[in-house]
């Protein structure tokens, strides 16, 4: 299974991660963090800016309402994830 910028998502550890997620999202370095976590620096009037926990550059939440061409994350939707998890270890049992 690859996400949208074509990285892969392989093991058993990383679904029941970020399962427990408030709003898991994926970091234009490619790692994965939890959004619902991250502790915000600023606030203004049109978006809310921290420091990722993975890569500690900082982002903003523009991107989600089109505000910046590119983002500084994609939100990883559960309900596919929980799809494709569940086409994956059907795949492997056959």
């Amino acid at each position: 299974m690859r996400d949208i910028y074509g990285l892969p998502i392989y093991t058993e550890a990383e679904y029941d991660q970020i399962a427990i997620m408030y709003k898991p999202v994926r970091c234009t370095c490619g790692r994965i963090y939890d959004l619902g976590k991250v502790e915000v620096t600023a606030r203004y009037a049109d978006c809310s800016v921290w420091i990722t926990p993975c890569c500690k550059r900082t982002a903003d939440d523009r991107g989600e309402r089109g505000w910046k061409s590119i983002p500084d994350y994609t939100v990883i939707d559960k309900g596919s994830l929980r799809y494709q998890m569940k086409w994956n270890r059907s795949k492997e049992e056959t």
